[in-house]
């Protein structure tokens, strides 16, 4: 029998999801609700497989992926989400993930993807990878044209700190803030702060811990 950790912060489809793996068969040890507590019950319960959302409070489930492999290999962690973005796919593979579902699949595809994984099997569709790889590629690119100083700006946007803050505590002008932050939103072809804290975070250029910060 499988064990599973659900790890899903909206209850409609965490329940639906477990209705259906236990009716095949699947033992469910335990459900998550944010990225903080995925990684607690990973730790405490050992599943076989952790089922992880990829947008969950207080830590997101790139980053609950990452810390949940890197305390246990053993524990595999298959990804159900509705993003199918290549930057998701790239975030998840460099984080450890062992397969992708959508949200829009079947519940047979779900169950298949959980049997490939349990028994160390990958279950990640062809042009996904393909389309991650190519991601890959260019976010490569894309890095090498950010500045230490704009990824520096960057983590402490994503831990919500004002420009002014910013500015205090990196010893510049508030206008210098605002000039890098410009320069961020055109190299991510992003329009606002949280845009570009989202982008950096599926592209591997900052990572956030549970109390927010890089």
């Amino acid at each position: 029998m499988i064990r599973v950790l659900l790890a899903e912060d909206h209850k409609i489809v965490r329940q639906g999801t477990r209705m259906y793996l236990e009716s095949m068969g699947v033992e469910i040890v335990g459900e998550a609700t944010t990225g903080v507590e995925a990684v607690k019950l990973a730790r405490e319960f050992r599943p076989d497989v952790v089922v992880m959302d990829i947008h969950m409070p207080e830590l997101t489930g790139v980053e609950a992926t990452r810390r949940i492999r890197h305390e246990n290999e053993d524990v595999r962690v298959l990804v159900l989400t509705a993003y199918d973005d290549p930057a998701y796919v790239h975030a998840l593979l460099d984080a450890g993930a062992d397969g992708f579902v959508l949200k829009t699949a079947e519940f047979s595809e779900l169950y298949r993807a959980l049997q490939d994984v349990a028994v160390g099997r990958t279950a990640f569709n062809a042009e996904l990878i393909a389309k991650a790889a190519q991601y890959s590629q260019n976010a490569s690119t894309l890095i090498e044209g950010m500045t230490d100083r704009e990824i520096e700006i960057l983590s402490y946007a994503a831990r919500g700190l004002t420009n002014k803050q910013i500015a205090k505590d990196l010893f510049i002008s508030d206008r210098t803030v605002q000039g890098h932050l410009q320069n961020i939103y055109q190299k991510l072809h992003v329009a606002t702060r949280t845009e570009a804290v989202t982008a950096a975070v599926t592209r591997g250029l900052i990572t956030l811990n549970e109390g927010g910060q890089s």
